[in-house]
């Protein structure tokens, strides 16, 4: 029987639980190793004594060993369905539309992969039952008639003194085309590895008709992201190849600790790093639309530091968000972080980090600032800390701003508590760029939005 362990992110878990297989231990190394850029996923220790150490990240979702499962719960966010709302947001797309009400497991939400395969089902099943798109893709064979135009050089290489196959290149019209293979791909790994039974049946049923009409040529969500450009034709796959990638960047770590090709391991985890980064990026974008402040993401600096030997750029820094005043041509970086500062001090790297941001993109004239956005149970500021040379004035100043993602999310689908929301981003925004609050939302109140809303 299979034993469960639920731990929110950033916590531990200690529990009795039975040896771990060759695979078990080869898949807990890999869960264990960080990089320079991310976290361990998940650390799993099998202590001596016969108990199972688990230590979570920022890493959510679940993971299945040959006899032990770990759910590690968005707790801080307030479960798995706002962190596909949170997606979806970042994204621009419905992801829950199609969830049904009649279902006992979407409602609960605790296992994020069963629900991610639960909507991507529902979303295919509309996209079948409308038809499938078709579109011209060029095929390149050997056929026994002349089509299109002769291939001249594969059919002296290949087929030298026959004419009974001609090498052509010529256009076909069907639906095997990458937007189709993308869910076929996708639902032949949900139909594998969902655990609910009546989701396994759905994908089976959905990758068996679209079986017969596509054939996937890779399970690499990134070749799809190259391959597909979205415009009015297609844009009502957009929702479900958002949930065919999540499942698709989960199968080939699986597939490597899979002791029997029967999906005993799974792993599926979202960072939620990533996610809040995304989340956040949009909002305060959102936000300050129409202001004077503009907002940068993700921008690169490669002057910021120097290498006075080489006379050239020895680095780059690349901030998660700068904002910059049109008017004062200030510039204010602001990093954000999926850690819980609501309830412990910033770490001393984040701390350096964001002085280094300050330093690099502030400017003599004004006071240097910079800031970091964190999740808290509630929107406010702090902490406020300056660097203060032992003789002059404050050298630069960064302000730490508590994001409320819980209600955040439940307050944008609506329109006065919208506006509420979008009002307290401004002032977190204010309170970091150290500006008068007032005057932004005056700004705001002259101009309307011109962001993209979600497509439902």
């Amino acid at each position: 029987m299979t034993q469960t362990i639920e731990v929110g992110e950033y916590q531990s878990a200690r529990a009795p639980a039975s040896p771990p297989s060759k695979n078990d231990c080869l898949l807990a190394d890999r869960l264990s190793r960080g990089s320079e850029d991310t976290e361990a996923r998940l650390t799993v220790r099998w202590l001596a004594g016969g108990d199972v150490e688990v230590t979570a990240s920022s890493w959510v979702g679940v993971v299945r060993f040959s006899e032990l499962e770990i759910k590690v719960v968005p707790k801080f966010v307030g479960g798995a369905l706002r962190v596909l709302r949170m997606l979806e947001y970042a994204g621009g797309v419905n992801l829950l539309r199609r969830l049904p009400a009649d279902r006992a497991l979407p409602v609960k939400g605790d296992d994020l992969f069963d629900l991610v395969c639960l909507l991507l089902v529902e979303e295919t099943l509309v996209l079948v039952r409308d038809g499938p798109l078709s579109d011209y893709r060029e095929v390149n064979e050997g056929i026994d008639v002349m089509r299109g135009r002769l291939r001249y050089r594969e059919q002296y290489l290949r087929r030298f003194g026959q004419l009974d196959v001609l090498e052509c290149s010529f256009d076909e019209y069907d639906s095997d085309i990458p937007e189709n293979q993308l869910l076929a791909a996708a639902l032949n790994v949900a139909r594998r590895r969902a655990s609910e039974p009546a989701v396994r049946f759905g994908a089976l049923r959905l990758a068996g008709v679209l079986s017969a009409v596509c054939h996937p040529t890779t399970d690499a969500p990134d070749w799809y992201e190259r391959n597909i450009v979205y415009s009015r034709r297609n844009t009502r796959y957009r929702s479900a190849h958002e949930l065919a990638k999540l499942v698709l960047r989960s199968a080939a770590f699986n597939d490597m600790y899979d002791t029997g090709g029967r999906g005993t391991t799974q792993v599926f985890l979202l960072n939620m790093n990533t996610i809040f980064e995304r989340f956040v990026t949009r909002l305060v974008s959102e936000a300050l639309d129409g202001t004077t402040l503009n907002v940068k993401a993700q921008d690169r600096y490669s002057a910021a530091i120097y290498d006075d030997a080489n006379h050239r750029s020895y680095s780059t820094i690349k901030p998660d968000l700068v904002v910059e005043d049109s008017v004062t041509r200030q510039a204010i970086p602001i990093d954000i972080k999926y850690k819980l500062y609501g309830a412990k001090k910033l770490s001393t790297g984040d701390i350096y980090q964001t002085f280094m941001y300050a330093f690099a993109l502030g400017s003599r004239d004004v006071e240097r600032r910079a800031g970091l956005i964190y999740p808290a149970d509630s929107s406010r500021s702090g902490p406020a800390l300056s660097i203060r040379p032992i003789e002059g004035p404050i050298a630069a100043r960064i302000t730490g701003a508590g994001l409320d993602v819980a209600t955040a999310l439940d307050a944008l689908g609506t329109g006065i508590e919208r506006s509420r929301v979008m009002q307290q981003v401004r002032q977190l925004v204010a309170s970091i760029a150290g500006i008068n609050e007032l005057g932004l939302q005056a700004s705001f109140a002259s101009k309307p939005s011109t962001l993209r809303a979600p497509i439902s």
